[in-house]
């Protein structure tokens, strides 16, 4: 049996990034990827600057550079507009693809179309029988994380988003994000705009709220809004923000295997980042503090804090969003709250 000092399983943001930060060692890495590209997920595919400082994505990577960005209730809009871009567009497959290439010229062994079946204290077992021993084993592969399921760890909180891909010929770099407690509870709807494309979607916690009344406001939404899907699939996918830690001995969890996406706003990248980075620094060094973790779970708390208001806030929750809303039209408040997001 082939012996590896680390075994990443997942070739998601997280994964690729703790091989790249584990690149710069003298261990011998192996990462696995189950499919045969990298990054290719479902998302609306944004990029806040917390994660511009970790991965510095050139220009051919980033889709729209943010400067304009706008939130809106059934009363009030507030418009942000910035000299300096706060948030990058990307498409998730290119993200990958950029990701995987950091790896050319490197030690890291990469196999991709190997799909990890087995798990046990010293190795791993692929769907085509081989296995493979490791000394740290770090799960990077997302929602139905294997690694996680090994550890006896259920997803408990978790969101399904809802979203059309609509082709367009113009876009309008705008992002724009719309909270409307009727329609969307304690969530939101939101576009993002993409090359000849714009992300449509919503998502909720179908633990909470009933996600299929959900879905059909987001459609009674669509045609207030005038935004016509045309032949674009509605998809849907579930997002994990069950975080429980992130190291269990010599087993890492990243990314949203480890629960680590945002509950209210469904945000994962920058988090997939730090805690791949994270991860292969402690295991580079064990003495290393994780600072960028650390920080990311300092956002998300806030995050679910806020979120947690508006669901305890019952029949004035939208009274509450208008009134969060109106702050915003005030510069200090936007400028305050637009530099925590980003």
């Amino acid at each position: 049996m082939e012996k590896f000092d680390v075994i990443i399983v997942g070739g998601g943001s997280a994964g690729l990034q703790c091989a790249r930060v584990l690149s710069q060692s003298d261990l011998r890495i192996l990462l696995l990827e189950k499919d045969d590209q990298f990054g290719d997920k479902l998302c609306a595919g944004g990029l806040t600057l917390k994660g511009m400082r970790i991965l510095e994505l050139p220009d051919h990577v980033i889709e729209y550079k943010i400067t304009r960005a706008a939130i809106s209730s059934r009363r009030w809009r507030a418009d942000t507009v910035v000299s300096t871009p706060y948030l990058f567009t990307v498409n998730r497959k290119e993200l990958g693809a950029y990701q995987r290439q950091l790896l050319d010229e490197t030690s890291v062994e990469i196999k991709t179309n190997s799909q990890v079946t087995g798990i046990d204290p010293e190795s791993v077992t692929l769907q085509d029988g081989s296995k493979y021993g490791y000394r740290y084993l770090v799960g990077a592969d997302g929602y139905a994380s294997i690694v996680r399921r090994y550890l006896n760890l259920k997803v408990r909180k978790k969101l399904i988003g809802f979203q059309y891909t609509i082709p367009v010929k113009e876009v309008d770099p705008v992002v724009e994000i719309f909270l409307d407690a009727r329609r969307f509870h304690v969530w939101y709807a939101w576009t993002f705009p993409h090359r000849n494309s714009m992300a449509v979607g919503c998502c909720c916690n179908p633990d909470q709220v009933d996600h299929q009344r959900i879905k059909g406001a987001f459609h009674d939404w669509l045609k207030k809004m005038n935004i016509d899907p045309g032949g674009a699939k509605l998809e849907s996918y579930p997002i994990a923000y069950d975080y429980r830690g992130f190291r269990f001995g010599n087993i890492f969890l990243a990314g949203e295997a480890a629960g680590l996406a945002s509950g209210f706003t469904g945000e994962g990248v920058y988090q997939a980042l730090a805690s791949g980075q994270e991860i292969a620094r402690i295991i580079m060094d064990p003495a290393h503090k994780p600072d960028l973790l650390d920080q990311a779970l300092k956002y998300n708390r806030t995050l679910e804090r806020v979120m947690n208001i508006f669901r305890l806030a019952g029949p004035v929750r939208g009274s509450l969003q208008e009134l969060l809303v109106y702050l915003m039209t005030r510069k200090r408040l936007r400028t305050r709250i637009n530099a925590e997001f980003s």
